[in-house]
């Protein structure tokens, strides 16, 4: 009783012992407990507190539009029952971190939408009308001569750069018609290209007279690079 001040802290420390009388208590190893006795308490607590009796008898919840596979989420379990979470633990960690990679995902296909969408928009607005014929011939080219494991490197977000794809489109010109696609307009030209044209043409125009039979073919010429070199006018 040494311990105690008064009489009123003596009784106040008789009933707070009271709940504890008579329960199943876990005393806790000492510091220096060798690491058998440790883990052998570890194990008694976490079951104690809820632990399931086996890793299998995890319960997850099912998280939309994302699926793992069974051999994963064994071995989350199994990881899991080693480390003593309890139930509602490994189910909340789990559901945020199938969240994390789903927004993850989702994040990644909207960057890689939007660099598609900038590139179309960047080559359309750099070649006017020969986007079309451009992108089909760099697409047969990458058909013809492209193994699976290059095609794959431009699936991946590669191919999505506009200086690759002028790259394979100047390739594909360079190599002549043996790789250009049925039905692709070579007549169509990028806006800088028909500029240089332009300027071929109307100087034949101006050395020509009206009278001659191909006045009207290189006027009807002229009239068509244009509309490629200024398609915005």
């Amino acid at each position: 009783m040494k311990k105690y001040e008064t009489a009123n802290d003596a009784i106040k420390a008789l009933v707070d012992v009271q709940p504890l009388i008579g329960v199943d208590k876990l005393p806790i190893p000492p510091k220096d407990a060798k690491p058998e006795v440790r883990e052998k308490f570890l194990n008694e607590a976490f079951d104690r507190l809820g632990r399931p009796k086996e890793a299998k008898d995890y319960k997850l919840s099912e998280v939309k539009d994302i699926k793992i596979s069974p051999e994963t989420l064994d071995a989350l379990k199994t990881e899991a029952h080693k480390l003593g979470l309890l139930p509602h633990q490994l189910d909340g960690l789990y559901k945020w971190y199938a969240t994390d990679v789903l927004n993850k995902v989702k994040q990644y296909n909207d960057n890689i939408t939007k660099t598609r969408q900038d590139t179309e928009a960047a080559l359309r607005h750099e070649w006017g009308e020969a986007y079309n014929g451009k992108v089909l011939q760099a697409q047969t080219l990458i058909n013809k001569f492209a193994g699976d494991d290059f095609k794959a490197i431009l699936d991946s977000g590669f191919g999505n750069n506009p200086v690759v794809i002028k790259f394979l489109a100047n390739m594909a010109d360079k190599m002549g018609e043996d790789i250009m696609a049925k039905g692709t307009s070579e007549a169509t030209l990028t806006p800088k290209e028909a500029e240089a044209e332009l300027a071929k043409v109307r100087a034949q125009l101006m050395s020509m007279e009206k009278s001659n039979p191909e006045y009207k073919i290189l006027e009807e010429r002229r009239r068509e690079l244009m509309e490629m070199a200024y398609p915005e006018k």
